[in-house]
């Protein structure tokens, strides 16, 4: 019956366009395989004090967060470079809340140093790290709690220990790797400033984009400078056209 055929032509349709298409888009000559994305291009530092012929205008941030069923949120707050120069990652129910509190809110600021290091130097910004309530009240962590401060340093410097204020020196603190060379990270137990000390010879710092390679890229294949398809393609075609015929036989045989 006519109305029994139907669904085998509509399958061979169906494979006949795949075909079609897998054949076009692999003979066109501007197909490549996808690129593997791993390349961060890092803006130059931003100075709150730019020296010579270094950019200024680094930015700061503020965000306002609603109680989650009565305790501090989950919190991110990063500055707006690309990537960021300063950031703050805390846990749910991360910090003591006074009574009466219905918000927090978190920022971060570039300042003026608030006093010299005694070794070695600063590279790149001092920032302030607060949390507040919405009264203006500091915040402090839940005892056996940490916030996770992340620091980036100027392009390129990769000797870099991160530091924080105590109201009168500078504290060395556990220092990580951020996931890029010139980001740092620390899991503190309290807010406050922190900056990057570097001890020693200074790495360079370019002044142009950085290109920061995440991982080292698949090779791109080039085009067979043959004339012909490919064996791939071809053992592709022949596997489609295997079940085109396949299709049609079974669904044929359904049929009264």
């Amino acid at each position: 019956m006519a109305v029994r055929r139907q669904p085998r032509a509509g399958w061979v349709a169906l494979a006949a366009g795949l075909l079609a298409l897998a054949a076009a888009a692999r003979l066109s000559p501007t197909w490549h395989p996808p690129l593997f994305d791993g390349i961060v291009v890092e803006d130059p530092y931003k100075y709150l004090e730019p020296p010579p012929g270094k950019p200024g205008n680094a930015t700061s941030v503020s965000d306002t967060l609603a109680l989650d069923q009565g305790v501090s949120p989950q919190l991110y707050s990063g500055t707006l470079e690309n990537p960021p120069q300063a950031q703050m990652i805390a846990d749910r129910d991360a910090f003591q809340l006074p009574s009466g509190t219905t918000s927090i809110k978190a920022s971060i600021a570039p300042i003026k140093p608030p006093a010299p290091v005694t070794d070695g130097r600063i590279s790149g910004n001092v920032y302030e790290f607060k949390v507040a309530n919405q009264a203006g009240t500091d915040l402090a962590l839940v005892p056996g709690t940490t916030i996770t401060i992340v620091l980036r340093a100027p392009n390129g410097v990769t000797n870099g220990t991160i530091v924080h204020f105590n109201g009168t020196t500078w504290d060395k603190v556990p220092t990580d790797n951020g996931g890029l060379p010139d980001l740092y990270a620390t899991n503190a137990t309290q807010l406050g400033d922190y900056a990057v000390l570097v001890t020693g010879a200074q790495t360079p710092e370019p002044s142009f984009l950085t290109p920061v390679p995440l991982s080292s890229p698949s090779p791109t294949p080039t085009p067979s400078s043959g004339g012909g398809p490919t064996p791939w393609l071809v053992i592709g075609l022949v596997a489609a056209a295997i079940l085109v015929g396949v299709l049609w036989r079974t669904l044929g045989d359904r049929e009264p």
